[in-house]
């Protein structure tokens, strides 16, 4: 009889892969009508981002044009921007 330990073969899971639903981004474009201020709130209060991330966020819109600010299912994607439109601002969805 042999002391020899067998050992499993080590695999790595495959990647995380998104449903037929999703993922889904919310882009926000740059417009020249709101202001700095008022993109951080609606991104903090809609898109529930903290004060760094909206502040980021916003930066990013006005520099180049555009910036996905959320990504997630599609129904919860479609409610952002909604809510984002419903305060004046661009957003748009896409597949992430």
């Amino acid at each position: 009889m042999s002391n020899a330990t067998q050992t499993a073969p080590v695999t790595t899971p495959a990647p995380l892969q998104a449903g037929p639903l999703g993922p889904w981004s919310v882009i926000v474009h740059n417009d020249t009508v709101n202001t700095f201020d008022f993109v951080i709130r609606c991104l903090r209060e809609v898109a529930r981002l903290e004060l760094p991330q909206a502040t980021a966020k916003t930066q990013e819109i006005h520099d180049e044009g555009a910036s996905p600010v959320v990504c997630t299912h599609l129904e919860h994607a479609e409610l952002i921007r909604d809510r984002l439109r419903t305060r004046g601002l661009t957003a748009t969805v896409e597949r992430a």
